[in-house]
């Protein structure tokens, strides 16, 4: 009998392991035990013996069945408990308390952050709760596997971003829209919910729709930012833009990640320092102050109003990586760094032609200098350009709804043999115009 009670003591305390490992198929969506990371960083590497799973896990006084500390909806509210900028080096709790993050408004498809903080349906970030349904969340292990994250950078590969160790054991969807489970590349994860795969969110006005990501990327099209495969551009001058980036420096053979763009803006300073951060860095997309979690500026709805100049800030997204002088530059002199030597004066000569509104979705408007999104709409890629005369077009040219078809033509052209345009903008007819 003496010995009885410490071995019934054990085989409590293993039961009570065994039980908590078994449950981590629930919301984690493990389905064996937690693999170590490289690392062994504080998700896993334990051994049977260890009472670091008791930080989540609780064997009697568990908030759910999965044994947790905390309600699972959210799962933030666990998470959080560590990555306030206490227990872990990530001030995640901070990203989502910024009080210059605007609430997101559907309602205008103006989104700032993904809503971690938010209850939802999720069950496990290992099944599949996205095809075919509009069921859109974001709980935080629909993005991280907790018990395989670690510390590992991603890597450029030639078909696109492998993912980071912090996506480690995580599901998402590929190019093709074809479930995969673990992801190989970071943009997987985000086309698990910005891809057709699922049911996007619907939105009758252009700039306001969510479009298939991974239609735009697919690098059968014309024309792609280099997500899933680099660029088609490979000319000298696309090659000296690129190396006039104030953040970032790609060439035309890189491919780029959705996070830089997409990213946290705290890490990018004002203005941004070259290599700070690296490409590679942890930039994760919780929350931003721009819409479109973007980690910069971008304006593209919005059309200047007359005698409003070039700003810099307005297009401070596209500087990361591509050179601002050919934007500055309003002389309109042929430059080593554009294949379009009007760039400049679009943006800062015509600062009083057109007598239309500022809506960059109504025909006809603008009054005053040009935004980059008035020939470059679809910047993920030309594939679902809302003029489809404009879809097989290369170097990222597509017209907005305000750019209008002259007279018997059925949309804005632009031809890159000819180096014209024939349409009508800002009230002027081009017809066509050589550059």
């Amino acid at each position: 009998m003496g010995h009885g009670r410490p071995n019934r003591a054990v085989k409590v305390a293993v039961a009570a392991m065994v039980i908590a490992v078994a449950a981590l198929a629930g919301v984690w969506g493990v389905t064996s035990a937690p693999a170590p990371s490289s690392a062994d960083g504080p998700h896993g590497g334990y051994t049977v013996t260890t009472d670091s799973c008791s930080t989540c896990h609780r064997s009697h006084t568990a908030q759910n069945s999965e044994l947790l500390t905390e309600s699972p909806s959210p799962q933030s509210a666990l998470c959080f408990a560590c990555h306030d900028g206490t227990g872990a080096s990530s001030d995640v709790a901070g990203q989502y308390s910024d009080p210059n993050v605007p609430a997101d408004d559907p309602g205008t498809s103006s989104f700032y952050s993904h809503p971690a903080t938010a209850a939802s349906t999720h069950t496990s970030g290992q099944v599949d709760e996205f095809a075919g349904v509009l069921n859109r969340h974001a709980e935080c292990s629909d993005c991280h596997n907790p018990h395989q994250a670690g510390p590992a950078a991603p890597a450029e590969s030639a078909g696109g971003w492998t993912a980071s160790e912090s996506l480690a054991g995580t599901s998402g969807v590929s190019g093709s829209l074809t479930w995969v489970n673990p992801i190989t590349y970071e943009y997987e994860l985000c086309l698990k919910c910005h891809s057709d795969y699922t049911t996007l969110l619907s939105f009758s006005k252009e700039s306001y729709k969510k479009t298939d990501k991974a239609a735009e990327f697919d690098p059968a099209g014309a024309s792609y930012h280099p997500v899933e495969a680099a660029g088609k551009n490979t000319t000298a001058a696309m090659t000296n833009s690129l190396a006039g980036g104030t953040l970032w420096q790609f060439t035309t053979a890189s491919t780029v990640r959705c996070l830089n763009c997409h990213g946290d803006y705290r890490l990018v300073g004002n203005p941004p320092t070259l290599n700070s951060p690296a490409s590679g860095a942890r930039l994760a997309p919780h929350s931003s102050r721009y819409r479109g979690l973007l980690i910069a500026n971008y304006r593209d709805r919005n059309l200047k109003v007359a005698n409003e100049p070039y700003d810099t800030n307005d297009f401070a997204l596209c500087y990361l990586c591509h050179a601002e002088a050919p934007f500055q530059d309003q002389s309109g002199d042929s430059r080593s760094d554009t294949n379009f030597r009007l760039h400049g004066l679009h943006l800062g000569q015509i600062e009083n032609v057109g007598s239309g509104g500022v809506d960059i979705d109504t025909a006809g408007a603008g009054q005053g200098n040009s935004i980059c999104a008035e020939c470059h709409y679809r910047s993920h890629g030309t594939k679902l350009a809302p003029w489809s005369d404009n879809q097989a077009y290369s170097r990222g040219v597509n017209f907005a709804p305000n750019v209008e078809p002259i007279s018997g033509q059925s949309a804005p052209l632009w031809s890159l043999a000819n180096a014209n345009c024939t349409l009508v903008c800002h009230g002027t007819s081009h017809n066509p115009e050589g550059y």
